[in-house]
């Protein structure tokens, strides 16, 4: 009766498909959660463009009494678009006389004569969290997640 069991073939399949299996949905659910972390990411970038495009627009407050001010708009508006808080969203107004970067007060205007640009630049920083994250409690995914960054710039003048 042994031998006979030994040399029936039937379920061998059934046996394979059970042994690669956890194996197969293991490798199925990596790639959601890459697609998920993906989406994460672009929703960021989407946001940093969609600010960009506001400023572009005249859509921030040019205050030139204080230049840490004058785009806190922009950052409110980034940080609701992307749903992070507004301390993960940096804007960088430049201001370029004749190619020279002017570091201390970009609302300052260019002497005459220089040819003047001025650009903003949107930075949102957010993070995810993979789905499997529990399964490895040690590692830095599971404690912090993995860090995401969208920006965009724009040229306003």
């Amino acid at each position: 009766m042994m031998k006979r069991l030994l040399s029936d073939r039937y379920g061998n399949s059934t046996v394979e498909l059970a042994i690669i299996m956890p194996v197969l949905v293991l490798l199925t659910c990596m790639a959601g959660d890459v697609a998920m972390a993906f989406k994460a990411k672009i929703g960021l970038q989407r946001a940093a463009e969609r600010t960009a495009q506001l400023a572009a627009a005249g859509g921030y407050t040019n205050d030139t009494t204080d230049t840490s001010k004058a785009y806190n708009n922009l950052a409110a508006d980034a940080a609701a678009a992307a749903g992070v808080p507004t301390g993960n969203v940096t804007v960088t107004p430049t201001l370029l006389c004749d190619a020279t970067v002017q570091t201390a007060s970009p609302e300052v205007p260019c002497p005459d004569g220089q040819q003047t640009k001025r650009y903003v630049a949107i930075s949102i920083s957010g993070t995810y969290t993979p789905m499997f994250a529990k399964l490895a409690p040690g590692s830095r995914w599971s404690s912090q997640g993995i860090a995401l960054t969208g920006s965009a710039s724009v040229r306003l003048q």
